[in-house]
């Protein structure tokens, strides 16, 4: 008993309320309370009584103390509704109802507060708003109706939104029936139609996509769900939703049509284009680069790497450009790269590699561009061979019109000078040594004619036909129409070819080039020495290597390499030198598409080889 306050007789009783009941004074402190309202407030075993409201209820509102200041004024204030923590510090919701509280001589002593936990009704309440603010919301955003159907009542019951998708005015009374009939004819309408009919008969629930047409006559996309309703295993009606998804039918339509088009386009680009991933996997990859890689299918390329479709060397070359152009950002652009076929065929290609972006700018990836221009290197090869070969001829044509010029000019003049000799001469005898002199003047001439015109001959000669020829066989045909001469000049001719070896060649530039380079070796040999002249045959690349070597003067390349194989070239004074042998062999043998080269030492030998292209 706390001092001051009147006895209660009937504590026994207070104790024993069936409701949460508690007697506070005027100094807020609990006097008497009923074992309920202990037990709800979890204050059971415990000392509460003469302690203050506010230290029992640490976040109880001022409202409650306000409504207890009434009742201490006699007045009956209205119930409320207040929340605290309880011992585990969770939210519980319990309702007040205060009144004053009386001695027996009628003197408000304090305050009775009854009590009630309200926790799971505030709770399913606040769930409640909850769900109808986010069905609210969601159904104005996302243009979700709900509907339902009572079967004991046979009554359709629907939201705004519901009228709004099918366009139908608020006094418009729509029914199960009536519903079905703004599906568009046809699949959708059958497809509705079935679903409600299962769901009757099978209790299977619905979801799909089908087209309604509104009483405005529009038509739309939506998204029907629904399920029947049973009680006590008995069918008592149906709920479901109908969402408008008629803009994202249109936009996914327009994405798929803006795909299809992008897809086209990149699949009909002369380019290899791809899409990688940051792991350089692929996403993506146009017909070029499939038809490159030897795939039919986009999906049998889609999440591999390089490592998957190139050898490592290559896979692991591509992965270092991929990571420094994601790294970097910055975008690779038009690297020439080669790559070897399985039959050793080689491509080459420009590759360009771009980063991707996503809307943070942290990059997602790269997108790969390739253009194959081995057609294009193997043109450009080819010019530059036309345009050596060009320059080659336009040097040879600029040479040999000089020379013509300077030539004939020569004979033309010499020509002139005996015969003005001859007219004024009256002596018998010098007039027939002028007559030689004319003789052998046009000897001269006609073999320098004869000479031109062969060089003419090979290199205006546009279809060169090569034949298979044996090179012992041409060999010998050469040393027996040159046989006079080596025995003469004592020499010993040693081929170390073996007799089955044969060469395509124009049979014709073979003889001619074997009998100037085997007549070079007899005109400059060493005058008290033998010459020996040794044919020899090996493989370099493409080519077939016909090496001539003797033991002659010799020749300091340092000195003449340059004119050796130029026109009327002559080195060592021999008056049978006219210094077109080796001239005539360099342009035979290049027509062929071969060529030729020399090495030489003074007073130890030259030797010659010539390369016989046996590709071209």
């Amino acid at each position: 008993m706390i001092m001051k306050t009147p006895i209660v007789s009937n504590q026994f009783l207070i104790k024993q309320l069936p409701k949460p009941t508690a007697f506070i004074n005027k100094e807020f402190k609990v006097v008497l309370a009923s074992d309920k309202w202990a037990e709800d407030f979890n204050f059971q075993g415990k000392d509460y009584i003469g302690k203050s409201i506010n230290e029992l209820f640490k976040n109880v509102s001022n409202k409650l103390t306000e409504t207890l200041l009434a009742c201490f004024d006699g007045k009956f204030p209205e119930s409320g509704t207040d929340v605290y923590l309880d011992n585990s510090s969770k939210e519980k919701w319990f309702q007040w109802n205060n009144i004053p509280w009386y001695d027996e001589q009628e003197n408000i002593i304090g305050a009775i507060i009854q009590t009630e936990d309200v926790t799971d009704r505030v709770k399913n309440e606040l769930r409640i708003e909850k769900l109808e603010f986010l069905q609210k919301e969601t159904g104005e955003h996302g243009k979700i109706g709900n509907w339902e159907y009572h079967k004991q009542q046979d009554k359709f019951i629907c939201c705004g939104m519901i009228r709004r998708i099918f366009e139908v005015d608020d006094d418009y009374e729509i029914d199960i029936d009536n519903s079905v009939n703004f599906y568009k004819a046809g699949y959708s309408r059958n497809t509705i139609s079935m679903a409600i009919f299962s769901a009757r008969e099978k209790k299977t629930s619905w979801n799909e996509k089908l087209q309604i047409v509104t009483a405005k006559g529009n038509e739309k996309w939506v998204n029907v769900s629904g399920k029947p309703l049973y009680k006590s295993g008995e069918y008592v009606g149906l709920i479901g939703i109908v969402q408008d998804i008629t803009d994202f039918v249109q936009k996914e339509q327009k994405t798929k049509d803006n795909e299809h088009l992008l897809k086209t386009l990149i699949n009909n680009l002369p380019l290899q284009i791809y899409i990688k991933d940051t792991q350089s996997k692929k996403l993506l990859a146009n017909k070029s680069e499939l038809q490159f890689l030897g795939i039919e299918n986009e999906n049998d390329i889609i999440g591999k790497d390089d490592f998957d479709l190139y050898d490592k060397a290559t896979a692991q070359k591509f992965r270092d450009e991929d990571v420094e152009v994601m790294i970097s950002q910055n975008a690779m652009l038009n690297k020439e790269l080669t790559r070897t076929n399985p039959d050793g065929s080689v491509v080459t290609f420009l590759s360009s590699k771009i980063p991707l972006k996503g809307d943070n700018g942290e990059v997602t990836g790269l997108v790969g561009i390739s253009m194959d221009i081995s057609e294009q290197k193997q043109k450009e090869k080819e010019l530059k061979s036309l345009i050596s070969v060009t320059s080659s001829q336009n040097k040879k044509l600029i040479n040999f019109a000089h020379i013509v010029s300077h030539n004939l000019r020569s004979h033309s003049a010499n020509f002139a000078m005996l015969l003005d000799f001859l007219a004024s001469e009256e002596d018998e005898k010098e007039k027939l040594r002028i007559m030689d002199m004319l003789t052998d003047s046009s000897k001269n001439l006609m073999d320098t004619l004869h000479n031109l015109n062969d060089i003419v001959a090979i290199n205006t000669e546009s279809n060169i036909i090569k034949k298979e020829v044996n090179v012992n066989k041409k060999v010998n045909a050469v040393l027996k129409k040159l046989k006079a001469q080596l025995d003469r000049n004592k020499a010993t001719v040693i081929s170390e070819i073996s007799d089955d070896v044969k060469i395509n060649v124009v049979p014709d530039y073979l003889q001619n080039i074997l009998t100037n380079i085997i007549t070079n070796a007899l005109k400059y040999k060493k005058p008290d020495v033998d010459p020996i002249i040794k044919l020899s045959l090996n493989y370099v690349q493409n080519y077939t290597v016909l090496s001539i070597e003797d033991n002659g003067l010799g020749l300091d390349l340092k000195k003449y390499g340059t004119k050796l194989f130029g026109m009327y070239k002559t080195f060592h004074g021999n008056a049978d030198a006219k210094g077109l042998g080796l001239y005539i062999t360099k342009n035979q043998i290049e027509a062929m598409h071969g060529k030729i080269s020399a090495s030489s030492q003074v007073g130890i030998g030259s030797t010659f080889n010539l390369y016989f292209n046996e590709k071209n």
